[in-house]
């Protein structure tokens, strides 16, 4: 697996969860087709967010200086 910094592995959990966020907004103000799009969209954003937690989780369980996740996404 590819090195990362936890700068940029915090702000890589930030980015992704807001950008989710906006599309969640965004499904809810469109209709039909619209709607779906946006639910690929959002499915992808969560995909990538678990699998960036799992990373963030073993770093604190390694002993990373790292502040809870919940205080990064809230």
């Amino acid at each position: 697996m590819p090195e990362i910094s936890e700068n940029a592995l915090l702000m890589s959990i930030q980015a992704i969860h807001q950008i989710a966020e906006q599309n969640s907004s965004e499904r809810n103000a469109v209709t039909g087709q619209e709607q779906a799009d946006y639910d690929e969209i959002i499915e992808a954003y969560e995909i990538v967010a678990m699998e960036l937690r799992e990373v963030y989780e073993k770093a604190r369980a390694e002993g990373s200086d790292l502040p809870p996740y919940s205080s990064l996404v809230s």
